[in-house]
């Protein structure tokens, strides 16, 4: 648990306790008081939560993203292992049309 849920919990609790206490003297300022409370503390613990969800999310899409990322390059170096020569003909044609597009641009220019 952490500092906002507790103080969310307290600001919540003392809430209700103003708004009974309000209602039982039947005075306004005192009821509203406690009302402000309450939705302040459930703001809190509300906020809270979502901090922690955003957390957990995140660490599971950095987990998810780092097993994908290892089964790619594993499926990779076995394609490279299995077929070098199919390996070295992509790569030259990669550098190819990098070449190609970067000529391209500089005729473009002038």
């Amino acid at each position: 648990m952490d500092k906002h849920r507790i103080t969310g919990a307290a600001r919540h609790m003392g809430g209700r306790l103003r708004e009974i206490a309000g209602g039982a003297g039947d005075e306004a300022a005192r009821r509203a008081e406690g009302a402000y409370d309450e939705a302040l503390g459930y703001g809190a613990r509300t906020l809270s939560q979502a901090r922690d969800q955003a957390r957990y999310l995140a660490d599971d899409a950095y987990e998810t993203g780092q097993r994908l990322y290892g089964q790619g390059m594993t499926t990779l170096s076995r394609q490279a292992g299995a077929h070098p020569l199919a390996m070295v003909f992509a790569a030259g044609l990669a550098g190819a049309a990098i070449a190609w597009l970067l000529m391209g641009n500089n005729n473009s220019r002038r």
